[in-house]
C-alpha cells in the first residue's frame, strides 16, 4: 500500500512538472533554473542549482559517481513545493522562493534553511563560467566548526570569514560542521570564500558550473564527522610505526649523519619510530628534486635503509616535491611530453601537471626506480599546493597558482585548491599496488576534502616560534579534525626560530626558546602524529641539554609517556578508520551540551577519553611554575580525574593545576577507560604482553582494544585481535569479551593489570591472566562522592 502510495505522489508530482526520478536523484525545472536532489544515505544529501540548460564542466574529485546503495524515500506535493522524506532527514523545496530547507523527519525540528542563491555569468581564465554564492539562515545559539586549517586562531566561525585558499600554512577542506547537528560540504574547487553574519552565513566561490553542496545530518557533530567520511571516504589505516616518534630537522646532509642520530637514539634507550630525510638529498637546486640519491652523500641507498630496518628498526620518510629542476631526467622527459607549467619558482623547478595522466606515469616511472626501490618507506610530499612563490599568504599562492595557466582537465582557476588531493590519490594508489605488504604514508604540507582516504598525514607548515603562533595551532588542528581530516601535527617549537619571523635569535642558547619547545614538545605527545622538526635549530633531544637537564628530562618524559599509550593510540586510530571517529576534537564539539565552551580555545579531548590543556604561556621572570586553569566540561560521566595524579573534579568545574616545567594539565573523563602499554624503543617491537586497565569511573564506559601485525592489509581479511572493554558503573565490574580474530606473532595470553579509579579514593586494582576467552573482573561497589 505504502508503495502504491508512493507512486501515486510521484506521478502527481511528474504529471505537473514536478521531480523525475533516477534511483536516488530527483530532477526538476523551475521558473529557468535546473534542480537536483541526490541522496548519498538517508541522512546525506546533494543539492545543484544551476541555470537550465547550462552545462556540467567540472569533473568531480572529491565524492565519487558510483551509485549508491538504494534509500527509502519518500517524495510528494506540499502546498509550498515539493518535499523528499528519508528516515531521518526532510528535504523541503519552496517553489515560489526557489530555495530549500532541511529538517529532522523524526521531530520535525528546523535544521538549516537557505536564503538566497546566485549565480552571475563569467569568464574565468579563458572558460565561461558562474561565479556562485548560497546564504544560509543561521542562529545565534551555534558554534560553526572545520573547514580546513588556518593560522588565524579562530576556533569559532560564528561571525567570522574565511578564505578557501591554500597556502604554505593554511589548508582547504570546506566542510562546515554546526553544533545544530549538521554538516555542509561546499563542493566547489576555485577560489571560495565563507562568512558568517550572525544570523546568516553564505560561501561564495570564482569558478562554478552550480551551487552544488551536499548536506550531512549527524545529530551531533561527531555524527556529522562519520557522515562526511561516509561521503568522501574512510580515514586509511596509516602504519603502526606512523604513531611513534618522528625525528625529523632542516636537514641531515648525509647518511652517516642520519644514520649517527638513530644510532644515538638507540645508544640512549629513547624510543624512536622515525626518521626523516629533508631535501637537498638529491643535490644542487638544478637537481631539484631528481628522484634520485645523491651518489656522493648519499650512496649506496638500498644498504643504508636496510640498515636502519635492520640494525635499528627504524623507518625513512623522505622528501619529494611536485617540481624538477632543469638537469634531471624527470624534468626533460616531462617537458618533452608538455606537462610543466610555465610558472617561475622560488628555487627554479618547474610544476608537473599532476592532473595529466601522462604526467602521472612519468613521475612514477622515475619515482618508483630511484626511491621507492631502494626501501624508502614514506613520503614527505612537501609543497603540494603546489607552491611556486611567495606561497605564504593565500593571495599571492593564489595569484601564482592562477598564472600557471590550464591544467589537463581545464584552468587552474577552476581546480585551484585540488593539487594535493589529485597527487596524494595517484600516488597512494601506485604504491599500494607496488608493495601490498606495506601500508602507504604520505605526510603532506596541503589537503583537500576526500584526501583522508589515500593514507595522508598533514602538517601546519612552516610556523614561527612565538607563543603566540603556538597557541593557534590548536585551533588550527582541531577544525581540521572538524573538518574530517584525522591525522595532522605540526613543526614542534616552530619551524623557523631565529629568522623569517622567528623571535629567538640565540636559539638553544636562549632558555627562554627552550621554554617554548617543552611546552610544544608535550602539546605534541598528545596528538595524532609526533614529530620534532625545524630549521635554524637542531632538535634531536640530547641538543637542548644533558641527561640530568630538564629539558632533556621534559622529552623523554613525554616520549616514554606516548609510547605506553600506544594501546590507546593505535586502538583510536583503528576506530578512526574503522568507525569514523576523531582523533582530537575541540572541547566545544566534543561537549556541544555545554555551551560555555563553546569557544574555549586552550584544551581539546585526544582520543575519547583525555582532555588535553597544553600550557600556552611563559612562566612569570624567576619562577619554576606556572599556574594553568581549565574549565573542564560538563558531561554525562560528571567527573574529571587528573592523569598524573588521579585527583577528580566536576565537569564545570575551573581547575588551576600548578606546573612545572615538565607537567601538563591533562585530564581523563569519567566514564572512560585508557589502555597502556609498557616503553617500547620502538612502536613495532612486539605485541604487548602486559597491560595497564584504568578505568575512571562516573558513568558506564566502552573501549575498543584493537592490534594487528602493524603494516600491510591483512587486518581487512581479519588478521587482527580486537576485544571490547566495558565497564558497568552500576555493578561496578568491568567485563572483556571474548578476542576476536587473530595475526601472526600476536601475544595469545596477556597480564592485565586492571586499576579503577574513584573520587576520593586510591585506586582499585586487580591482575588477571587474558587468553581471550571472556573475562568479567568485579570490584567492590563504591558510590562516586
Amino acid at each position: 500500500m505504502m508503495r502504491l502510495l508512493t507512486t501515486l505522489l510521484l506521478a502527481a508530482c511528474t504529471a505537473c512538472g514536478g521531480p523525475s526520478q533516477d534511483g536516488n536523484a530527483f530532477t526538476f525545472d523551475e521558473a529557468g533554473m535546473a534542480y537536483r536532489i541526490e541522496f548519498r544515505t538517508e541522512n546525506t544529501v546533494r543539492i545543484l542549482a544551476r541555470p537550465a540548460g547550462s552545462p556540467l564542466v567540472t569533473r568531480r574529485l572529491v565524492v565519487d559517481s558510483l551509485p549508491a546503495a538504494p534509500v527509502e524515500i519518500r517524495r510528494e506535493s506540499t502546498e509550498y513545493g515539493y518535499a523528499f522524506r528519508t528516515p531521518q532527514l526532510w528535504v523541503e523545496f519552496d517553489r515560489a522562493r526557489g530555495l530549500f530547507s532541511f529538517r529532522d523527519a523524526r521531530t520535525g525540528a528546523l535544521l538549516l534553511e537557505e536564503t538566497a542563491r546566485s549565480l552571475r555569468p563569467d569568464t574565468v581564465g579563458g572558460e565561461a563560467c558562474y561565479a556562485v554564492t548560497q546564504r544560509f539562515a543561521g542562529t545565534d545559539d551555534e558554534a560553526l566548526y572545520g573547514l580546513g586549517q588556518y593560522q588565524t586562531g579562530a576556533l569559532n566561525y560564528k561571525r567570522d570569514t574565511v578564505l578557501l585558499l591554500q597556502a604554505n600554512k593554511d589548508i582547504v577542506n570546506p566542510y562546515l560542521v554546526s553544533t545544530r547537528g549538521f554538516g555542509l560540504l561546499w563542493d566547489n574547487y576555485s577560489a571560495s570564500e565563507f562568512r558568517d553574519g550572525g544570523d546568516a552565513f553564505e560561501f561564495t566561490s570564482e569558478v562554478g558550473d552550480a551551487v552544488d553542496y551536499w548536506f550531512v545530518y549527524g545529530d551531533d557533530p561527531a555524527g556529522c564527522v562519520r557522515g562526511y567520511r561516509a561521503l568522501t571516504g574512510a580515514a586509511s589505516m596509516l602504519p603502526k610505526w606512523a604513531f611513534g616518534f618522528w625525528q625529523s630537522r632542516e636537514r641531515y646532509k648525509t647518511f652517516d649523519e642520519l644514520t649517527g642520530v638513530v644510532s644515538e637514539y638507540r645508544r640512549r634507550h629513547i624510543p624512536i619510530d622515525v626518521i626523516v630525510q629533508d631535501w637537498e638529498y638529491w643535490g644542487e637546486k638544478p637537481r631539484w628534486n631528481a628522484l634520485l640519491w645523491d651518489s656522493v652523500r648519499f650512496p649506496n641507498p638500498g644498504a643504508a635503509i636496510a640498515r636502519l630496518h635492520e640494525e635499528y628498526g627504524v623507518r625513512l620518510l623522505v622528501s619529494v616535491w611536485p617540481g624538477f629542476g632543469p638537469e634531471t631526467a624527470v624534468y626533460r622527459d616531462l617537458e618533452a611530453a608538455g606537462a610543466l607549467f610555465d610558472e617561475r619558482t622560488w628555487a627554479g623547478y618547474k610544476v608537473f601537471d599532476a592532473y595529466d595522466p601522462a604526467a602521472r606515469d612519468i613521475v612514477w616511472n622515475h619515482f618508483r626506480t630511484g626511491l621507492f626501490d631502494t626501501g624508502v618507506d614514506g613520503w614527505w610530499m612537501d609543497a603540494t599546493e603546489p607552491s611556486f612563490r611567495e606561497g605564504f599568504t593565500q593571495r599571492k599562492q593564489e595569484a601564482r597558482t592562477k598564472s600557471a595557466g590550464k591544467t589537463h582537465l581545464g584552468a587552474f582557476h577552476r581546480y585551484l585548491n585540488t593539487y594535493s588531493l589529485v597527487w596524494t590519490g595517484d600516488l597512494y594508489g601506485r604504491l599500494r599496488a607496488a608493495a601490498p605488504e606495506r601500508r602507504p604514508l604520505l605526510f603532506t604540507r596541503s589537503a583537500f576534502a576526500g584526501q583522508q582516504r589515500y593514507g595522508t598525514a598533514v602538517w601546519s607548515g612552516d610556523i614561527i616560534a612565538s607563543w603566540e603562533t603556538m597557541k593557534r595551532q590548536l585551533a588550527a588542528g582541531v577544525n581540521l579534525a572538524a573538518s574530517g581530516f584525522p591525522y595532522w601535527t605540526f613543526d614542534t617549537g616552530g619551524f623557523y626560530v631565529t629568522d623569517n619571523g622567528g623571535i629567538y635569535p640565540r636559539g638553544l642558547a636562549d632558555p627562554a626558546y627552550k621554554e617554548l619547545y617543552a611546552r610544544w614538545f608535550q602539546f605534541g605527545a598528545f596528538l595524532p602524529i609526533f614529530r620534532a622538526h625545524g630549521t635554524n635549530v637542531p632538535r634531536e633531544v640530547w641538543q637542548f641539554g644533558d641527561e640530568r637537564s630538564v629539558w632533556y628530562r621534559n622529552q623523554t618524559k613525554y616520549i616514554d609517556l606516548r609510547y605506553r599509550l600506544t594501546p590507546y593510540v593505535y586502538s583510536t586510530a583503528y576506530d578512526v578508520a574503522a568507525n569514523g571517529s576523531s582523533f582530537i576534537a575541540a572541547a566545544g564539539m566534543a561537549f556541544p551540551e555545554d555551551r560555555a565552551i563553546a569557544a574555549t580555545d586552550d584544551m581539546y579531548l585526544f582520543g575519547p577519553a583525555l582532555l588535553v590543556r597544553p600550557v600556552f604561556e611563559p612562566m612569570p621572570a624567576g619562577a619554576r611554575t606556572q599556574p594553568v586553569a581549565t574549565l573542564l566540561p560538563r558531561h554525562d560521566g560528571a567527573w574529571w580525574y587528573d592523569f598524573f595524579t588521579g585527583g577528580a573534579f566536576r565537569g564545570g568545574e575551573r581547575v588551576t593545576r600548578t606546573c612545572g616545567l615538565t607537567e601538563l594539565p591533562v585530564y581523563a573523563r569519567g566514564g572512560s577507560i585508557v589502555p597502556m602499554g609498557a616503553v617500547k624503543e620502538s612502536v613495532m617491537a612486539g605485541p604487548d604482553r602486559e597491560l595497564e586497565i584504568r578505568i575512571y569511573t562516573g558513568a558506564d564506559a566502552r573501549f575498543t582494544l584493537y592490534d594487528d601485525a602493524g603494516d600491510g592489509y591483512g587486518y581487512e581479511q581479519g588478521e587482527y585481535a580486537r576485544c571490547t572493554l566495558g565497564w558497568s558503573e552500576a555493578d561496578a565490574s568491568l567485563h572483556i569479551s571474548a578476542r576476536e580474530g587473530s595475526y601472526p606473532g600476536m601475544a595469545q595470553e596477556q597480564t592485565l593489570r586492571i586499576r579503577v579509579f574513584r573520587p576520593g579514593a586510591e585506586p582499585a586494582e586487580q591482575t588477571v591472566r587474558y587468553t581471550g576467552e571472556p573475562l568479567e573482573c568485579k570490584f567492590q561497589s563504591t558510590e562516586n562522592r
